[in-house]
């Protein structure tokens, strides 16, 4: 009958569709290289990972001490899957583990192997100095062939949710929390109190125990005290860190500022070179500041490459100018812009101006502003206080200040090259400088949260954390590549560089 069927089927699409190939028809197979078409890109991921391990043996090859048991899967191995998955939005290991059975482009990729999903994901927890090894190989790699110069790069930040969820504790809600569960342990002590009772009467009417027999309260009475070891912990390390808030799942993330209001975060920082839009540097911080990561981000890309950029555009979150003042004096190449917005002196209808022989301020009115105190500590910066002493009777005086006393302002002890420096940031080719930071940057972290998802994060722990970053900043370096010329191209250069770390 299923012949019939299938012989009825076969006569009426070979007059209406075209052919596919029939199932029941035995073929001679191709080699799994057919499948993948020559200029395929994962080709390239293969060609990567394969000549850093093995220009690389020390860090990719484990001894066998013992002929016993199975042996281990290569680590190039896996970790060509982790590229290929965060490449095309795949970073669940139980995802993964599919993929190597049902995706001919990851069954070609690991030679067939089909790794479980424990194995997977242990590889990412356990081995993220190597990670970090080949994303930074990869970017000599890329820097050696003219696609990162360190030119001009745009720094920027952005908060990712960290793998918890939102509740966080603080000393209170521990203090709370260990009360309730004392009240618990007392309740299942006071049971397990009868239930020995009850026990012994039993024993002396010889009536026969259950197995089963208290059993359940003391399972509740460890369970309970697992969590108040737990919760002691986090107060301690609440204690000794002098934080307020700690995450019962991620102990390290803070919380932190975001668009979606108060969440545990990481903040996530980038450098992302103007030759080809790739990612220079990325870095993992707990500060949610950006105020103080642009000496930090320079050593990083220092340290990478040996190297400062000619040029660093960074927005308004990290216009911290002392530290500006100090990263452009120790790297005297180098050039920070960063947009400025207008102070309040600035936005007025009132201007003032320094007369440097007498060290006083004079307003636009001709009233004078004189020194009142030296050295005091504003907005984190030493400064010279100028109090104004004729502001009584002035006109404009409500326009200019409710100060009781007089109009205030601050100058810096680098408050001549804040000026210059803010004169520098006003003029046109400053403003282009900062349009072109927007372009740059900004698509690149849109780009990467799309890939992310809606669960960003798959790890916890700092650590752990900038090993997945370091795994998004390459594949999207790799996508770029891609981008940017033929397969066949990337691999001639691949095949002629020379891998080996110096």
């Amino acid at each position: 009958m299923r012949g019939c069927l299938n012989l009825e089927k076969q006569i009426w699409e070979k007059m209406n569709y075209i052919q596919g190939t029939d199932r029941h028809q035995q073929e001679l197979l191709s080699c799994m290289d057919d499948w993948i078409a020559e200029d395929h890109p994962v080709r390239i991921i293969d060609s990567v990972i394969d000549s850093i391990a093995v220009n690389n043996k020390e860090r990719f090859e484990k001894y066998r001490e013992s002929e016993v048991g199975r042996p281990c899967y290569r680590k190039a191995t896996l970790l060509k899957l982790y590229i290929y998955g965060y490449l095309n939005g795949i970073s669940s290991s139980r995802r993964l583990e599919v993929e190597s059975h049902r995706n001919k482009e990851v069954i070609w990729l690991l030679e067939g192997l089909t790794p479980d999903h424990w194995t997977i994901s242990n590889y990412r927890k356990e081995n993220g100095e190597e990670i970090k090894f080949v994303t930074k190989k990869f970017r000599e790699f890329l820097r050696s062939k003219g696609y990162i110069r360190l030119k001009t790069v745009a720094i920027d930040g952005s908060k990712v949710k960290a793998n918890t969820n939102r509740e966080m504790l603080t000393i209170e809600k521990i203090e709370s929390r260990l009360e309730g569960l004392d009240k618990k342990m007392d309740s299942y002590l006071m049971k397990l109190a009868e239930r020995d009772k009850i026990d012994d009467v039993n024993e002396e009417l010889g009536i026969e125990e259950s197995e089963e027999s208290g059993k359940k309260y003391i399972e509740k009475i460890i369970e309970l005290q697992k969590q108040v070891e737990s919760l002691h912990e986090q107060r301690a390390i609440l204690e000794k860190e002098n934080r307020r808030y700690i995450s019962n799942a991620d102990r390290e993330v803070p919380l932190m500022k975001s668009r979606d209001g108060k969440i545990p975060a990481y903040n996530v920082q980038i450098a992302v070179d103007s030759a080809h839009d790739m990612i220079a540097d990325d870095e993992v911080v707990l500060d949610q500041s950006d105020n103080k990561m642009i000496p930090y981000m320079i050593d990083s890309i220092k340290e990478e490459y040996g190297d400062v950029p000619d040029e660093a555009l960074v927005d308004n979150g990290y216009n911290k100018l002392d530290l500006i003042e100090e990263v452009e004096k120790k790297e005297p190449g180098l050039k920070v812009y960063v947009s400025q917005q207008k102070t309040k002196e600035e936005k007025g209808a009132i201007s003032f101006e320094y007369d440097a022989d007498k060290d006083e301020y004079r307003c636009s009115e001709g009233k004078r502003l004189v020194l009142f105190q030296r050295n005091k500590i504003h907005r984190g910066s030493q400064s010279n206080v100028y109090q104004g002493i004729e502001c009584e009777g002035c006109p404009i005086r409500s326009q200019c200040t409710k100060a009781p006393k007089g109009r205030i302002l601050h100058r810096y002890g680098n408050q001549a090259w804040r000026d210059e420096y803010k004169k520098k940031m006003s003029s046109k080719e400053s403003k282009e400088k900062m349009k072109k930071r927007r372009s740059l940057v900004e698509h690149v972290f849109g780009t990467m949260k799309y890939w992310m998802g809606k669960i960003p994060l798959k790890l916890r722990g700092r650590d752990k954390v900038s090993t997945e970053i370091n795994l998004y900043a390459t594949v999207y370096n790799l996508k770029r590549l891609i981008n940017i010329d033929p397969v066949d191209e990337i691999l001639s250069k691949i095949m002629n560089y020379d891998w080996r770390t110096a």
